[in-house]
């Protein structure tokens, strides 16, 4: 009987174990065939990453090869330049613009130009400079007064007033431009001052210590000496009036002051004064002032009235 039984027991193991490979078998080709599927699909991603790389490089290198051919063609060359000398220009332009100096009622103000002259504004002046780089003369325009002290250096400085216009090499001189009247006084050098009337030039040439009124209708006068040693006297506090009627005179001390000064008597209003009155005050300057023309003041009503 055991022999019976193993006889049958036999085939019954050999067909399980051939069963078995084939299920391994399977198996394995089954993940042989997944692997292949995946390796496959793995392949094809890297050669579309692949392609959209080279593609990409090649549109790079396109541009760069399109930018260098733009950059490099003359007229692209020539748009360049003529931008960069367009901005180099405004620049330039921008440092040679006007400048303008003010002052007020009572201020006194020292300028240093460019080619180190020196100009001291006195009160209610202005002063415009022009530094253009096409003009080799040194323009300035003045109202008011002003005190210049003009550098040596081989160009004309020219000052242009609404009366007449003065021209300088190198120099110190005064100009006061007030009331349609213009007074030039040298102190050192000389200066040339020119006005034209009717078509007609006139120039008179000022040497140190000379002085000169020009009325703004008429031809300048004949220069007569500077009677003041320490001409002006603004600088230093003091008034130096020179051939100035009387209302001239007032309205400087009310610029400097800021006050109100009225003229009682209207024949004084045409008294010409020649003399230095103290300006370290109103009243004395008023009291100087009424001395020299034998008058006398009071105070009303917020003003300084002469009688």
């Amino acid at each position: 009987m055991l022999k019976i039984f193993n006889r049958f027991r036999r085939p019954n193991r050999i067909v399980d174990s051939d069963e078995a490979t084939r299920r391994i078998e399977g198996v394995l080709e089954s993940s042989a065939r997944r692997t292949q599927m995946i390796d496959t699909e793995t392949d094809r991603q890297w050669r579309r990453l692949k392609s959209t790389l080279e593609s990409r490089q090649s549109i790079n290198d396109n541009r760069f090869i399109a930018t260098r051919r733009v950059f490099f063609k003359p007229a692209f060359s020539f748009a360049v330049v003529g931008t960069i000398l367009i901005v180099m220009s405004v620049i330039w332009l921008r440092s040679s613009s006007l400048k303008i100096y003010e002052t007020a009622k009572g201020q006194h103000s020292t300028i240093t130009l460019q080619d180190s002259t020196e100009v001291i504004l006195n009160y209610m002046s202005e002063l415009k400079v022009n530094r253009s780089p096409f003009e080799k003369a040194r323009h300035v325009t003045l109202k008011g007064e002003a005190l210049f002290q003009v550098r040596r250096n081989g160009t004309p400085f020219i000052i242009t007033t609404d009366i007449g216009i003065i021209q300088v090499l190198g120099t110190q001189f005064n100009v006061r431009v007030r009331d349609d009247k213009m007074e030039v006084a040298v102190l050192n050098g000389s200066v040339q001052v020119s006005m034209n009337k009717s078509g007609k030039d006139s120039s008179i040439i000022l040497t140190k210590g000379q002085i000169v009124v020009c009325d703004k209708n008429h031809y300048p006068e004949v220069p007569g000496l500077l009677p003041f040693s320490d001409y002006p006297g603004w600088t230093r506090g003091k008034f130096m009036f020179y051939r100035m009627n009387l209302l001239s005179v007032c309205k400087e001390m009310e610029l400097q002051f800021d006050v109100v000064i009225r003229i009682k008597t209207p024949q004084l209003n045409n008294v010409t004064i020649t003399g230095i009155v103290n300006g370290q005050s109103v009243e004395t300057a008023l009291t100087t002032l009424t001395q020299l023309t034998g008058n006398t003041y009071c105070y009303e009503d917020g003003s300084y009235i002469i009688f």
